[in-house]
């Protein structure tokens, strides 16, 4: 199954895709329907909800902060009968107010170096968010909470990266993962545009677009630069997350059974 087919259409999401549906190194293959991702669900529409209902999703994972569920609420009925999870996973820029960003962008446009920003964010998810990392994968290793949703705003960075553990877990080679990282890119672009235009008049035209592309996309090193240090200091995917995160062998061993076929 191609990334472009696992990519599917919603009214008011962007990033909605399948994270199944991938070779494995051992010649057998991640499933699908099992683990889905997306961007924020505050704009799904009526066919939206039932198009999510036909995927009979169990459990929704939001890796939001709570300024950010505020903002804009997931329009998921409680009638849905879909579980909600609040794990949040934040960069101290995600904390802030609309008006605390907005006198940020003013007062040090010029210093702001955002690229810089995004690297810093990837490592403290990677070094310094390991128990909520614990926590999402212990939540998913339950067969009953199958099949997820995992998303937080964009549906690209935070997701983006656990999506990448949870496929190199799964046995995904390192090169696809990071290639379905980048299909992102494809996916969010639309949106990213809309985004652009509000920071921009936020920061009243004081940045360009060319400084805003690291907020708008992501990048193979931002991942990969993330990857590389969990690689070398604790060796595998599966020593990371039983070392540094602490999560039990056994539901390592469980979720990957569920995901593979």
């Amino acid at each position: 199954m191609t990334m472009t087919n696992r990519a599917i259409a919603f009214d008011g999401l962007y990033n909605f895709r399948d994270i199944g549906g991938l070779p494995t190194t051992d010649g057998r293959n991640m499933k699908t329907g099992i683990l889905f991702r997306s961007d924020e669900l505050s704009r799904l529409s009526a066919g939206d909800l039932g198009r999510l209902q036909t995927h009979q999703i169990k459990v929704i994972c939001d890796l939001r902060t709570q300024t950010e569920r505020k903002q804009k609420p997931d329009r998921v009925p409680a009638h849905t009968g879909i579980h909600q999870v609040s794990i949040p996973i934040h960069h101290e820029s995600q904390e802030m107010s609309r008006l605390d960003f907005f006198k940020l962008l003013v007062s040090k446009s010029n210093d702001l170096n955002f690229e810089h920003i995004m690297k810093d964010f990837y490592h403290r998810m990677a070094f310094e968010r390991t128990g909520q990392v614990k926590e999402i994968i212990t939540l998913l290793a339950e067969q009953d909470h199958l099949p997820a949703l995992i998303h937080c705003t964009g549906g690209k960075d935070r997701t983006g990266y656990l999506s990448a553990l949870i496929q190199l877990l799964a046995g995904v080679p390192y090169q696809t993962v990071l290639d379905d990282y980048l299909f992102s890119n494809d996916l969010i672009q639309p949106r990213m545009q809309k985004i652009q235009r509000y920071i921009r008049w936020m920061s009243l035209f004081q940045i360009s677009p060319e400084r805003m592309k690291p907020l708008m996309e992501v990048r193979r090193d931002y991942l990969e630069d993330s990857l590389t240090a969990v690689l070398k200091e604790y060796g595998t995917v599966e020593d990371y997350l039983m070392k540094a995160c602490g999560i039990e062998e056994n539901y390592l061993l469980r979720l990957r059974h569920m995901l593979v076929e």
